[in-house]
């Protein structure tokens, strides 16, 4: 009975201590994430059928990657920016309207996130920025027209950093995206926003 009230008090203190090495203060910190990211479900419906235009994007996912940086103004409180980079899509319905795009995310917010239970804390955040769309669109008898520009996009989501040691550690986050889209076409009918989900994995540095 002794030998097990004593290693009961043994194994309380080691787990005391180990989460005392994960609950170091984070405030002034600054952590620095690249990630992998797929984001589900962009459409883009650019309208004008009835005057002969046929530049929609059938729904598909975008993958890519890219990278985010953080600043601990407190504990429970942060600021970031990030940066998305997604692939080229290509599609050619077999009208012959030949489309491609690549979409580029820059992001600014604020993030409210949990004091650190063992290694896992958990976090909310929302912010905005931009879009960038690299469209390239062939048109029969005119050629490739460069539809490229940039629109107002905005995002908000949740996740959750598993710490491996106090300055390393795995970060997952599911995030709901929206960006305005281009006028192509300039019509009543055309599709002005697409809204998608974004899951992320990414390995994470603070110092």
């Amino acid at each position: 009975m002794k030998r097990t009230c004593k290693g009961i008090i043994l194994l309380t203190i080691i787990g005391c201590f180990a989460c005392g090495c994960f609950a170091d203060e984070i405030t002034g910190t600054t952590e620095i994430t690249g990630y992998y990211q797929q984001y589900h479900n962009f459409s883009f419906e650019a309208g004008g059928r009835n005057f002969g235009f046929d530049w929609d994007f059938a729904p598909t996912s975008l993958s890519g990657g890219g990278f985010s940086v953080a600043q601990n103004l407190a504990d429970w409180f942060a600021i970031w920016t990030e940066l998305s980079i997604y692939g080229r899509v290509e599609q050619q319905p077999t009208s012959g309207y030949e489309r491609s795009v690549r979409l580029i995310n820059n992001l600014q917010g604020i993030r409210y996130q949990t004091r650190q239970y063992g290694p896992l804390r958990l976090y909310v955040k929302a912010g905005a920025g931009i879009a960038w769309y690299g469209l390239n669109l062939y048109y029969p008898g005119v050629g490739y027209v460069d539809m490229s520009g940039t629109k107002f996009s905005a995002g908000y989501g949740g996740g959750a950093s598993i710490w491996l040691h106090k300055n390393i550690g795995i970060t997952l986050e599911v995030s709901q995206v929206l960006n305005a889209l281009p006028n192509l076409t300039d019509t009543d009918d055309r599709e002005k926003f697409d809204s998608g989900m974004v899951y992320r994995t990414g390995l994470t540095f603070r110092f």
